[in-house]
Order: C-alpha cells, then sequence, then structure tokens
C-alpha cells in the first residue's frame, strides 16, 4: 500500500516532511505477527494472542506483570505490546524470541496504536488546508534546553499526533494525545538529544478528519 500522502517541504529548504496515512492493519500489521509472532502466540498459546485483529485486541497480560491489554489504543508508550518488542522489557525477555523486529517495524505498529489501534483507517488522507480555528501557534521557548512547549488551537476535541525529525529527516520522539477545544500545549523535553535543528509536525484527527496544523523548526542549544 502506498502510504505516502504529501511532502510538506519547509521554507528554509533545509528538509522535507512527509504525512503518511493512517496504518492499515490488515495489510501492514497483521503480516508482522504472521511472519514474527503467530508461531508462539496464536490461539491457545500464552496471553498475547497474535492470530487476528479481534484476538490482539482481546490480549491481556496477567495480573503478575502489566496487567492490562496489550494494546492500549492511543497509547502506544503504555501498551505491554510495545514494552515486548523494544528493547530492555519490564518483564522477561524481548519479543520475537525468533529475532527482533526491526525498526521500521516497531514504528509502524507504535503508529497503528498512536492512531488508535483501529482495524480499518478512519481516515486515509491529511488535509493541509485548515477550516477557521484550527491553528498551530509553534514552540515556546525556541531556542530551548532542554524543555519546550508546541502550543496549538482546535474549535472542537480532537486527538493530536506530533512527530519530531532531525534535520536530517530521522524520527527522534512520536507523542500522541488528546486535546479539548481551546489552545493547548504538548510538553517536548529533549534532556538525551544533542543540540541542533530539529523539525516537528503536528496533525489533529477529529470524527471526520484529519488535518496538518503545520510543520516547523526549533532550535535545540546545549
Amino acid at each position: 500500500m502506498k502510504r505516502l500522502i504529501l511532502s510538506v517541504f519547509l521554507c528554509l529548504g533545509i528538509s522535507s516532511m512527509e504525512v503518511f496515512a493512517q496504518v492499515d492493519y490488515e495489510e501492514e500489521i497483521q503480516p508482522i505477527f504472521n511472519a514474527s509472532c503467530n508461531s508462539c502466540h496464536s490461539a491457545g498459546q500464552n496471553s498475547f494472542n497474535s492470530s487476528s485483529y479481534e484476538a490482539v485486541m482481546a490480549s491481556t497480560s496477567p495480573a503478575s506483570r502489566y496487567d492490562s491489554k496489550h494494546v492500549i489504543p492511543g497509547n502506544p508508550d503504555g501498551s505491554p505490546l510495545v514494552d515486548k518488542i523494544e528493547p530492555n522489557p519490564q518483564f522477561g525477555s524481548r519479543m520475537p524470541q525468533g529475532g527482533a523486529l526491526s525498526e521500521e517495524q516497531i514504528s509502524l505498529i507504535r503508529q497503528w496504536i498512536a492512531e488508535g489501534a483501529n482495524e480499518v483507517p478512519t481516515s486515509n488522507e491529511v488535509i493541509a488546508g485548515l477550516p477557521e480555528g484550527f491553528e498551530l501557534k509553534g514552540n515556546y521557548p525556541n531556542p530551548f534546553n532542554p524543555s519546550t512547549s508546541i502550543r496549538f488551537q482546535v474549535p472542537e476535541a480532537v486527538s493530536y499526533q506530533l512527530k519530531i525529525y532531525t534535520a536530517h529527516g530521522a524520527l527522534v520522539e512520536e507523542i500522541a494525545g488528546n486535546a479539548s477545544a481551546g489552545e493547548s500545549s504538548i510538553p517536548v523535553s529533549f534532556t538525551n538529544q544533542p543540540s541542533g535543528i530539529y523539525f516537528y509536525q503536528l496533525i489533529a484527527i477529529t470524527a471526520s478528519e484529519r488535518y496538518l496544523l503545520g510543520s516547523e523548526k526549533m532550535t535545540l542549544v546545549k
């Protein structure tokens, strides 16, 4: 599936940013589970069942470990599934046992969960033109060390996706959350990142559309 919808070229010409369609579970996530997980996590084996979307979403970790659903929609950092496929999990050894997933596969699973862990994408298009009331207000302070806040305004309750990239286009941070109508801010801390120029992209997700609020530059100075 071709996932690239459009490229947003920043005014300074240093880098280009990509806006992607929502992840399609059947085309992009289930094949990862089929190839790497089903041999140990199909029906009736262990607490995580990777055989289908319904099984994945119903899988629950035992109380002696995470004591929650393996997939928590909208919260990749809190989902046991993500913890287990990334280095140094909180409990037990990293999965899959046959070999770690690639960074691209892990990022895809994280994005799918951040978007709501849907079986079918709720929308495949990111709209660049903003209706009245949607606005990216930039980040403050800028330059910053090591923390800043990215501010935006929306006329209704939304979910949001924030992605931050290096000047060379490498993804370094991805944050998902919810915001009420009005002005909101997303705190960002780069304690472990080197000084330099970074670019961020913010998408607001309503019940029917996905809006690109904008892409801007920020500078970390240590």
